[in-house]
């Protein structure tokens, strides 16, 4: 029968390729390949400029961020064959700020950097680094590039702001350069990100939300999800064997459900394995315990995740008061006296058209005359 997983040859191999090997895998799990298929649909067809990807940390945002440009770059071959100069996904990372504000200049100098802009060197000696120029300069070059879309890893970072006030400057400043330059921005970051996304009415209208999830331990079909991907990583570790399927409550312990720490988390323990006895044949449970995230951190982690997962449930106070603010409760408590009227009308006519049954040869009760009738009224 033929082995499911990594090559067996790689076990004859050094330790640096059967690292390499399973650094370099990446899993379809099933919470990826549906928020990529949203990605995908939200640059093709959605009329929203910014799209919002965000999730817990370690959960995937880059392997998903890698998948979709992979997949866009496949769509654009024959376009590219004929637009030399076209770049079908570009995407930077948002710097954190050194200082309270974040940075503009950085931003607009990696975007072109990142387009490959061949004169961006001759812009700044020419012109300096005023950020007017840099922007403009950015402009330009998307609008050669044609870029499909533009990803910002670690989009939280424009959230860092000295003032409150300035916070929807930034992502305004993101709209207008998709507006300007017709490029789809893909904002992906954690739960932070959640405060740059409903700053005002025109940025809600202009923008897509795409939430990456962690498998929960409350669903069923999440754990069962999750259990089927410790199965697939058991088989791609290049060892003889190794005890994920059967230790899969540490793992999801450990991982808080999170794919990208879960994988950090066995290619830790691989490589310390590995160097220490380079023909270990076996992953233990003791292994996985002794590289596993320690107890503290994961305690932390999970009550940021909790904190924020609970934001994006809807309360039933929101939708009370989008109802109010729409007229919609005037409008149903009428229908509803509407309703009741209706229905009381019915039984009233009901209960009239309920007649008592005479019995036959006995005549309905009237008013008769007394003596001759002469006074009869």
């Amino acid at each position: 029968m033929a082995h499911k997983g990594f090559p067996r040859g790689l076990l004859r191999r050094p330790i640096e390729d059967r690292l390499t090997y399973f650094k370099n895998y990446t899993m379809a799990h099933p919470n990826l390949l549906e928020v990529s298929q949203r990605i995908t649909d939200a640059v093709r067809d959605a009329e929203a400029p910014l799209i919002f990807l965000f999730g817990p940390t370690g959960v995937g945002k880059s392997t998903v961020l890698l998948r979709v440009s992979q997949k866009m770059t496949e769509s654009l071959l024959l376009d590219l064959e004929s637009d030399k100069g076209r770049i079908p996904i570009v995407g930077i990372e948002a710097m954190s700020p050194e200082f309270s504000n974040f940075n503009w200049k950085d931003f607009y100098l990696r975007s072109l950097h990142a387009l490959k802009e061949p004169f961006i060197g001759l812009s700044v000696a020419n012109y300096g680094d005023t950020t007017q120029k840099l922007r403009m300069s950015l402009e330009r070059a998307l609008e050669h590039r044609r870029p499909a879309m533009f990803y910002i890893d670690e989009a939280q970072n424009l959230g860092k702001v000295a003032s409150g006030k300035k916070l929807q400057d930034q992502t305004d400043c993101i709209k207008s350069l998709a507006n300007l330059c017709a490029v789809k921005f893909l904002l992906v970051g954690t739960y932070e990100l959640l405060l740059l996304r409903n700053l005002s009415a025109q940025i809600c209208r202009r923008t897509v939300d795409i939430h990456f999830p962690r498998y929960r331990a409350e669903s069923p079909q999440d754990l069962m999800k999750f259990r089927s991907l410790l199965q697939t990583f058991q088989s791609h570790l290049p060892v003889e064997e190794a005890c994920l399927v059967d230790s899969w409550d540490l793992c999801y312990e450990r991982s808080l459900g999170c794919v990208g720490i879960l994988k950090d988390w066995l290619t830790q323990t691989l490589a310390s394995v590995l160097r220490q006895d380079s023909v270990v044949k076996t992953i233990t449970l003791s292994d996985l315990e002794r590289y596993a995230p320690p107890l503290d951190k994961c305690v932390v982690m999970i009550r940021k995740i909790c904190q924020e997962e609970k934001k994006l449930e809807s309360p039933i106070g929101q939708r009370s008061e989008l109802q109010i603010a729409l007229g919609l409760d005037v409008l149903r408590a009428k229908e509803e006296v509407v309703e009741e009227e209706v229905v009381e009308e019915e039984v009233v006519k009901g209960t009239q058209a309920v007649k008592k049954p005479r019995a036959v040869g006995k005549p309905s009760a009237k008013r008769r005359p007394i003596g001759d009738g002469a006074n009869a009224g």
